[in-house]
């Protein structure tokens, strides 16, 4: 059974008090932090387009990072060939083309022919990232996703 000492709870571990794992609640209060009562994770998750139904290559739209860790995008569309390259540019604003991992086989690149695939991408430190479309054939191309920070 915990026992509290002033502001800390603590716990007897082999014979030696330790304390227990504890955030601040929005009251300014303390909890203990747990199993039943995890540590709040402050996180976000945003809607992402690149392409959306594209017929014509072209550099599409970047997404400006800021504190976006993961990107998880879909590239899909009823073209019969495409072909993305995968680029993130630091402060300088120069793209450079990034390893992605497709989620489906774990395989890494930086860019892909295919379509019905997710790929996703650690954006930590760059400032924008693009799929640029560099052919299209046969319809059209979209590339959606989420980007999670």
């Amino acid at each position: 059974m915990p026992r509290q000492d002033k502001d800390v709870q603590l716990t007897n571990l082999n014979g030696m008090d330790m304390p227990l794992p504890q955030h601040e609640k929005k009251d300014g209060s303390m909890a203990v932090t747990g199993e039943n009562n995890p540590m709040p994770v402050k996180s976000s998750v945003k809607d992402v387009v690149l392409h959306d139904v594209v017929t014509a290559t072209g550099n599409g739209t970047a997404l400006a990072v800021g504190d976006t860790k993961t990107l998880t995008i879909e590239v899909y569309g009823t073209s019969t060939s495409r072909t993305l390259v995968f680029e993130a540019a630091g402060v300088t604003g120069t793209f450079y083309p990034v390893k992605g991992i497709k989620l489906t086989d774990l395989s890494m690149d930086t860019q892909t022919t295919g379509s019905g695939e997710l790929w996703q991408f650690d954006l930590t430190g760059v400032v924008q990232f693009r799929a640029r479309l560099t052919a299209v054939a046969g319809g059209n191309v979209s590339v959606k996703g989420k980007a999670v920070s």
